[in-house]
């Protein structure tokens, strides 16, 4: 399963009811602000994993993340950690993190505001560092350990680029 398989897998289980439902959205605009937030995660978890300072740290938190229960990918959001999923966006973003989530917010003609953006933002943030850390772990026992995990993560994250994703979710919405 790569990158792609695992966000239709994430879209198509009930993930953007739930994100309404933690949200107070209706499911058609969770599932937008889905849409525009998804690629901008993934662009951030491409600069962690190929930033030399910022890598160990990165894999680090995939590793530790893999470990996460995601089967049921609705109970998982359900009970996700909002505070942690605000520290991975963090990490992820940086100091863009408010000007991406205007920007997705901007996009959309329904009354959604910009701390909504964030906290969708920080609802998926763990969902993919799981999914993309036991995708890694996977690749990684699957291959000889001389294997850098490094390579693992870049080699799944340069199979999706954002005009991808949004051909997936435009597709699945």
């Amino acid at each position: 399963m790569d990158m792609n398989d695992v966000l239709k897998l994430m879209l198509n289980s009930g993930a953007a009811e739930e994100v309404g439902k933690k949200t107070g959205l209706s499911m058609t605009d969770a599932a937008e602000i889905m849409e525009d937030v998804l690629p901008m995660l993934l662009k951030g978890m491409q600069g962690q994993a190929t930033n030399k300072q910022t890598q160990d740290s990165f894999l680090k938190a995939l590793t530790d993340h893999s470990k996460d229960d995601t089967s049921d990918i609705g109970k998982f959001i359900k009970n996700v950690d909002t505070d942690d999923g605000a520290k991975i966006v963090n990490h992820l973003l940086g100091s863009q993190k408010e000007e991406l989530a205007a920007k997705a917010k901007a996009k959309r003609k329904s009354a959604v505001d910009t701390k909504t953006v964030l906290k969708i933002m920080a609802i998926l943030a763990p969902l993919l560092m799981s999914k993309m850390g036991s995708q890694a772990t996977a690749k990684k026992a699957a291959k000889s350990s001389s294997n850098d995990m490094v390579d693992i993560v870049s080699g799944l994250l340069d199979g999706v680029d954002a005009g991808d994703v949004l051909k997936i979710v435009s597709k699945l919405i």
